[in-house]
């Protein structure tokens, strides 16, 4: 089964949307972790710096009131010691209640078993004091300095660990970071990728076909139905390409029953054409009887129609036996300057009744070419004849024949109102006439140059134009040596 167009483009557009969807999932999934490294390191790390500050801070006021107290005996100090004792508790209790490791927690029970027994050295030491008891100082003093040592350094390494805790949690925070970096690089350039790769390949089957189609267009725009479109992978496109096909085949069974038609009507229109022309000859020379000067003119100018109609289905009948592949021709090595010289010479009295001027640069000595005489007569009569019908009186027509390149070039040169360059390409198309800029008269039938390329065709040879508007036009026509 053939996936269609809307298929494909919706599972293109799934695809890079589930790559942006897992991209933003990671991207969320590094920043929870990236959070949550904060937060330990903002409502822990730094929360038990500040209580081992508040720790060590209350620890020092304990031994400050402790040694006034047994200098001074003042019972203010006393209860001084107390309160430091109890703050240094509650702190102590709140360092317990944070969320600590069990490192943290050893460090800290041994902080609260020292000051305990630290605690109970002064307590007893007080109780000496205020019972006038005498006592052995140097060992109190000896064995609570060894306990509040112990309780600075368990501090100390606290505050190291704490500190050495938040780094590593930075380290990790900043290796996360840049892990999440280069992870969201690659899948953003990934997705990128993909995102252009499966743009390419959708567009591409789309255009590649409709391209196809829109090239063989133009061809059956220039008479060409002889077209074929292939079978793509889209079933959208098969549907329009059977379509077209169908309209190709309907195309070219029109142009064959036109032509058909024609070349029927173009034969049957031949013979009464020529009895016409024959009983007007007749008539004309007296056969029939006097005719009035009036009636001769008459006779005249239908003998003149009847000959241009005879010319038309001549016309006709030969361009459908050339598209039919059925036109005779007679290919023998000739020269092509006696048939220019030979055409220039009927031509003259038309040059002559419009004042034209003509001017020829061919040589005698060319090589000769294959080619039928006749045939290619007749595209020298309608080049010529096409350039002294748009010539304006007085106009200028030249005639070029060159050796190029393994090829004779005859170019033909008017003065006339010139040819759009839209119709360079279809002026040689049968029935095709010009439209010339400024006027709604079209001249001709539309036969004439597309004899000239059906037989300039079958001798290998070309035919083109160049023309510049209000300039006049060249014609060229090339036949291989």
């Amino acid at each position: 089964m053939k996936i269609t167009i809307f298929s494909r483009l919706a599972i293109g557009y799934i695809i890079i949307l589930s790559m942006v969807v897992f991209s933003s999932i990671y991207e969320l999934y590094q920043l929870s972790k990236v959070n949550e490294v904060t937060r330990s390191v903002l409502e822990i790390d730094n929360r038990i710096l500040d209580l081992q500050k508040k720790l060590t801070d209350s620890l020092l006021s304990l031994m400050r009131y402790e040694k006034k107290y047994i200098v001074l005996e003042d019972d203010s100090l006393h209860e001084r010691f107390l309160l430091a004792t109890a703050d240094f508790k509650k702190d102590l209790q709140r360092t317990f209640s944070l969320k600590i490791s069990p490192e943290v927690q050893q460090i800290l029970k041994r902080v609260e078993r020292f000051h305990a027994m630290y605690h109970s050295l002064v307590v007893e030491e007080f109780q000496n004091i205020k019972n006038k008891k005498s006592y052995d100082t140097k060992r109190y003093d000896l064995e609570k300095e060894d306990t509040i040592n112990k309780v600075f350094d368990d501090l100390k390494k606290l505050e190291e660990f704490s500190r050495r805790d938040t780094y590593n949690k930075i380290k990790q925070l900043d290796i996360a970071v840049t892990d999440s970096y280069s992870v969201a690089l690659v899948i953003i350039a990934a997705t990128l990728l993909a995102g252009a790769v499966i743009s390419v390949i959708i567009t591409g089957n789309i255009t590649r076909p409709l391209s196809v189609m829109k090239r063989k267009t133009h061809e059956i725009a220039k008479g060409h139905f002889d077209i074929s479109l292939q079978h793509s992978s889209l079933p959208e496109m098969n549907e329009l390409a059977d379509a077209f096909n169908v309209m190709c085949m309907r195309l070219k069974q029109v142009d064959k029953m036109k032509s058909d038609f024609l070349s029927v009507m173009s034969h049957e229109l031949r013979t009464p054409l020529a009895s016409i022309q024959e009983g007007t000859n007749m008539m004309l020379e007296g056969i029939g009887g006097k005719i009035t000067e009036r009636q001769e003119k008459l006779l005249t100018i239908i003998a003149e129609e009847d000959k241009r109609l005879i010319n038309l289905v001549n016309s006709i009948l030969d361009l459908s036996k050339m598209e039919a592949g059925m036109m005779k021709y007679n290919f023998e090595q000739g020269d092509l300057i006696p048939l220019l010289r030979r055409t220039l010479i009927e031509i003259t009295p038309i040059v002559k009744a419009k004042h034209i001027k003509f001017k020829g640069n061919f040589s005698d000595e060319l090589p000769l070419v294959e080619m039928d005489r006749e045939m290619i007569t007749r595209v020298l009569r309608n080049l010529l004849g096409n350039a002294i019908k748009f010539t304006p009186n007085g106009g200028i027509i030249d005639v070029t024949v060159r050796r190029q390149d393994g090829w004779i070039e005859a170019s033909i040169s008017d003065t006339g109102p010139g040819i759009p360059e839209e119709d360079f390409e279809t002026i040689f198309d049968k029935y095709k006439q010009v439209e010339f800029p400024g006027s709604d008269k079209k001249k001709g039938t539309g036969l004439g140059l597309s004899i000239v390329k059906h037989i300039l065709t079958a001798h290998g040879g070309k035919v083109w134009v160049t023309s510049t508007l209000g300039a006049g036009s060249t014609f060229t026509f090339a036949l291989p040596f």
